[in-house]
């Protein structure tokens, strides 16, 4: 009887633990997720100019209205958004692709050439903006230096409208095709060889290999890829407020995210928290949208067999 006494109560404290634990996400999930969520919702059908969330005066659907009508800035920040989306994701799957089956042959050193090549994807965003706006910058910049040295003279890379964003979308590349790489990397260590095999009986060359068997193969984890690196172009904010503060030369560099910072942040006594928790929405909304497209899409080219 005693020993079942204590069993019962080291399983009632065991499973008091279990539930703490458990519970310990879900907190945080309510806390940082859905209570900022209904709050930011709230706001969306109101002015509030301070930060006061106490004073607000609702106006129904008056900030939805104004950005579809008003707002040409905002405009101009999801153009620029997929844009840099667009050319950043692809070409970053493109190059990983490429190096991933460069580096799955037999060659010395490739575990350190994978090691150097994701190095940029785990450093800190904010960290590695700095290094680049440094190194670009035009009168003490090494890039420049190098430019003036080959007689093509400095260039004003953040400053003027036709390099701002393309720079952007290197950065984006260079720093995110490391993560790409590797998951590439798996995907085709783990293609039966003797498909290729078969193709080389039959006459099949390296190009006809590469867009009959590996592209289809490894479509699965470009879906993947493309979802979550879209996911998070749809929502660059950090890089470019380190790059361009401003939102670049005539607005080229203003993402999305930027543009509700700027904002609720600088803009605030203008337009208020409340106008800028709808823009909040609507980017969201657009997120959301994207990707259920993406998803509806990949049945026509993502095989899973």
């Amino acid at each position: 009887m005693k020993t079942r006494r204590k069993m019962g109560r080291r399983e009632k404290k065991e499973n008091i633990q279990g539930t703490l634990f458990a519970l310990s996400p879900l907190v945080g999930f309510l806390l940082f997720g859905v209570i900022p969520l209904a709050v930011s919702l709230v706001l969306s059908f109101g002015k509030v100019k301070p930060l006061d969330l106490t004073d607000i005066e609702f106006v129904g659907f008056e900030n939805y209205v104004r950005i579809f009508t008003e707002d040409t800035r905002f405009f101009k920040s999801i153009g620029n958004t997929f844009l840099y989306s667009f050319a950043s994701v692809l070409l970053s799957m493109i190059v990983a692709l490429l190096f991933a089956n460069f580096l799955n042959r037999r060659i010395r050193f490739k575990k350190v050439f994978r090691l150097i090549l994701f190095i940029p994807y785990v450093c800190s965003v904010v960290a590695t903006s700095m290094m680049w706006k440094w190194m670009l910058d035009y009168n003490y910049g090494i890039l420049n230096d190098v430019t003036n040295a080959l007689g093509i003279g400095r260039v004003n890379w953040m400053g003027n409208p036709a390099t701002a964003m393309p720079v952007m979308i290197v950065l984006g590349v260079w720093s995110g095709f490391g993560y790409n790489m590797i998951l590439y990397t798996a995907a085709l260590s783990a293609i039966n060889r003797s498909y290729y095999e078969a193709a080389q009986l039959d006459g099949a060359s390296g190009v006809q290999c590469f867009f009959r068997i590996t592209l289809p193969l490894v479509s699965p984890t470009t879906f993947y890829l493309a979802i979550m690196g879209f996911i998070g172009a749809l929502q660059s904010f950090a890089n470019f407020q380190v790059m361009t503060p401003t939102g670049g030369p005539e607005d080229t560099t203003l993402t999305m995210v930027f543009r509700v910072w700027q904002t609720a942040f600088e803009d605030r006594r203008r337009f208020g928290m409340g106008y800028a928790s709808a823009m909040g929405w609507i980017v969201g909304m657009i997120i959301m949208i994207f990707t259920s497209v993406n998803f509806a899409l990949s049945k026509k080219w993502v095989h899973y067999e």
